[in-house]
């Protein structure tokens, strides 16, 4: 999947306004990833809860539908850090 497949694909499903959460939830989850003490498992938990957050706030609102905007952009920014991960890391099997 290429970049602009990937924005085509979380714009056609996401609120223009909460396409900021995703870009946000990247840097925080780049951030909670070289944090000591913070289990690996926890970051998409911690994220999903943080884009529920801010995608409510952002949106000015606490609805169901927001709470879905936030769920939405943290599964975009997941899917982009694993994107990024996956492309551009050398696996041993791969050297």
């Amino acid at each position: 999947m290429s970049p602009s497949e990937l924005l085509a694909l979380a714009q056609s499903y996401l609120v223009d306004k909460a396409l900021i959460v995703v870009v946000i939830l990247l840097m925080l989850g780049y951030f909670l990833k070289r944090t000591p003490h913070v289990p690996d498992w926890s970051i998409p938990w911690l994220l999903t809860l943080a884009g529920i957050v801010l995608a409510c706030g952002i949106l000015q609102a606490y609805t169901m539908e927001n709470s879905v905007q936030g769920i939405l952009a943290a599964g975009v920014a997941s899917l982009t850090h694993q994107l990024w991960k996956q492309t551009t890391e050398k696996r041993g099997s791969e050297q």
